[in-house]
């Protein structure tokens, strides 16, 4: 058997300096001198305004449930029958398509 030159080239070294030096970005730390603290003064500030305001309503509540329950019900069904323990013909359905073309 003869053997073969083959050439493996990787672009993995130049891409990764380019994908992983984004110079847009800043990155802050708490506490450091260079973190601005009038941005958590804005953010409380408007968050004391909907402090009052419940986060959701009973109607949005009972329609999130509903949702939820069908949800875990669907995930349910769809568990069984990857786990095979509900049978393929309870859910599969059969297309019968004509192939026969009269011209």
């Amino acid at each position: 058997m003869a053997s073969e030159d083959v050439n493996f080239t990787s672009s993995s070294d130049s891409e990764d300096s380019e994908v992983n030096f984004i110079t847009d970005y800043v990155l802050e730390v708490e506490g450091s001198p260079n973190s601005s603290d009038h941005d958590g003064e804005d953010l409380d500030k408007e968050l004391e305004a909907y402090a009052d305001e419940p986060l959701a309503d009973d109607d949005w509540l009972a329609i999130y449930e509903e949702e939820r329950k069908a949800d875990e019900e669907l995930e349910k069904q769809l568990q069984d029958r990857l786990n095979g323990t509900e049978e393929v013909g309870k859910w599969l359905v059969v297309v019968a398509i004509n192939t026969n073309k009269q011209v």
